[in-house]
């Protein structure tokens, strides 16, 4: 009887492990920059109805005709998402990312900096496998220098994303 009940532990434990793929796309409206398009791929699981655990990995442009200012940052940030309601219905969601960001372009001195976000959003089911959100996150990338012995400064970003995930 004790190997049938753990059996049933190990089966529940392992549906919570559902993996997820994220494809985003949206507006980013950066401080003292120009508003830019960004993409972004996540890959994560689901820890149980309330928690979900992703890597994410997002592209958007740092551009300034005024500063002359021409750079891409690819970011990489682990996001750990809180559903505010479980179920199959719309859910709202908030969530926090920590990681890192990689800046490429000759207008841009630093190359890697520290990376956060805070996000919240909605989603709404497409399918049992699909679902559609819409989120708002403030990003920020941390001691940024523009020119080499200029001061640095931090990278603050409103972005709106629209996201499909689809659950495995």
């Amino acid at each position: 009887m004790k190997t049938l009940s753990t059996l049933a532990l190990l089966t529940a434990a392992t549906a919570a492990q559902a993996y997820t793929l994220d494809v985003n796309v949206g507006n980013s409206s950066l401080s003292n920059y120009d508003n830019s398009s960004i993409v972004g791929l996540g890959i994560g699981t689901q820890l149980n109805n309330e928690y979900h655990l992703g890597l994410n990995f997002a592209r958007k442009n740092i551009t300034s005709a005024t500063a002359f200012v021409d750079a891409k940052a690819t970011s990489a940030t682990l996001d750990l998402t809180y559903n505010l309601s479980q179920g199959n219905g719309i859910r709202p969601f908030v969530g926090a990312g920590i990681g890192g960001v990689h800046f490429s372009g000759a207008s841009i001195d630093t190359k890697e900096a520290f990376a956060t976000k805070l996000f919240l959003g909605i989603a709404f089911p497409v399918t049992p496998n699909v679902e559609l959100s819409v989120s708002a996150q403030s990003s920020k990338f941390y001691s940024v220098q523009e020119l080499a012995g200029g001061p640095k400064t931090t990278v603050s970003s409103w972005d709106a994303i629209a996201a499909l995930r689809f659950n495995f």
